[in-house]
């Protein structure tokens, strides 16, 4: 826990200011043990089997101490949603930006999902990303937090691969006559595909061998002649 510190007070200000930057502090780290119990949760039983209940023992706290953070269930499933997100993202960010050619950093972001399932966190992690998928497409009403969401989530995705293959094609090393838009989305269909199948049978093949396989196949396929 940090404390904030301030000059010095009499009467014992200094004490009570602490105090109060000390429980700021702490309301963010339960918020993020709860959003972690929900995910674990989530993954076990899925959401319409959750309970409040259920999140609450998983934490390891009250239920009446849920509510102090989260008005209701939908809105912690809105929460570990984007706390997913941001969790299950590789460092992109690096990769696109790096002086590596495209056809490296498509190797690199791909590998990038390989590592990703090496942790038994990170798995836990997809199971509930299909959770997400499954009430996103259950619920495809223009107000649908799900469906809006998850739609955003694809959409970033796709525009990533999209984006590498047109850099690519514009240096020479992918071929010209193909579609970036709808070979990332071949590509994220792909990865989606995989993952299901592994989660459901994961003593069935290797992720990581199936992977490079994908990998090395899509390279022949977009790679421009000599």
């Amino acid at each position: 826990v940090i404390l904030c510190r301030r000059p010095p007070m009499s009467g014992g200000r200094q004490r009570r200011y602490n105090t109060v930057c000390a429980r700021t502090v702490d309301k963010k780290e339960k918020k993020v043990q709860i959003i972690e119990a929900a995910i674990r949760e989530f993954a076990a039983k899925g959401f319409s089997r959750t309970t409040v209940s259920d999140i609450a023992n998983a934490a390891g706290i009250g239920k009446g101490t849920v509510y102090e953070y989260f008005a209701n269930k939908e809105e912690i499933v809105h929460e570990a949603f984007m706390f997913f997100m941001h969790t299950m993202e590789p460092d992109f960010q690096a990769i696109l930006i790096s002086t590596d050619p495209a056809k490296e950093k498509l190797i690199q972001i791909l590998d990038g999902f390989s590592h990703s399932m090496d942790s038994e966190y990170h798995v836990k992690l997809m199971e509930v990303m299909f959770e997400f998928w499954s009430g996103a497409i259950k619920d495809k009403s223009s107000k649908g937090m799900m469906f809006k969401e998850m739609l955003k989530f694809y959409q970033a995705y796709r525009e990533i691969f999209a984006d590498i293959i047109i850099e690519g094609m514009g240096d020479g090393s992918f071929r010209k006559d193909i579609n970036p838009r709808n070979t990332a989305a071949m590509i994220v269909g792909a990865l989606d595909g995989l993952m299901v199948q592994w989660l459901l049978e994961q003593e069935a093949f290797d992720f990581r061998d199936v992977l490079k396989t994908i990998t090395i196949t899509l390279l022949k396929g977009i790679t421009a002649g000599k």
